[in-house]
């Protein structure tokens, strides 16, 4: 089964979008050290989404 392929750079364009948004979402209610734990994760969960392991 072939899905889309995403490139290297595609995806850490998109990782580096969503952890934006995370971080900026969750600064408030998180502080900075917790918002960039989370846009850390974000970015780790968007790469894994889009890159599986097969």
């Amino acid at each position: 089964m072939h899905g889309i392929e995403f490139e290297f750079g595609e995806v850490l364009a998109w990782g580096l979008i969503v952890a934006t948004f995370v971080y900026a979402a969750g600064l408030h209610r998180l502080g900075r050290g917790g918002a960039v734990a989370l846009a850390a994760l974000a970015a780790m969960a968007t790469k894994a989404a889009l890159l599986p392991l097969t």
